[in-house]
């Protein structure tokens, strides 16, 4: 009874390693990941460099090399908040063939030091 119970699995195991290994014809019709041409998607970081066409921001992540992306700003760009060095902001992208990178939306995040904007009062207990 174990030894039938050991083959059942070796060949479980076994026929579905080999299932796994053949590529499909959906997964071989998949373009390029998007590590290598990012065609809409989301950066996070800070503003290092704000020019009138254009933004440099930085994102720096623990135990990683920071990552820094230039956004071509133009007419389409809808952007919320003011937009400054230091700022902290959230870009929705697009990159086109040509490897240039449109910023979509521009959106600058409050700063955490700043709070609600509401007067904060110290209570003291004696």
């Amino acid at each position: 009874m174990t030894r039938f119970v050991f083959a059942s699995f070796w060949l479980l195991a076994y026929g579905t390693a080999s299932q796994a290994q053949q590529p499909t014809k959906s997964a071989a019709a998949k373009p390029a990941s998007k590590a290598t041409s990012p065609s809409n998607d989301i950066f996070s970081g800070t503003v290092s460099a704000s020019q009138p066409d254009s933004i440099t921001v930085v994102r720096k992540v623990p135990s990683r090399p920071d990552e820094s992306r230039v956004f071509v700003l133009d007419k389409d760009t809808k952007i919320e908040g003011k937009v400054r060095v230091n700022a902290r902001v959230t870009v929705r992208f697009s990159a086109d063939d040509g490897g240039a990178v449109h910023a979509l939306r521009v959106i600058v995040r409050p700063d955490a030091k700043a709070g609600t904007g509401k007067a904060q009062t110290a209570t003291s207990r004696r």
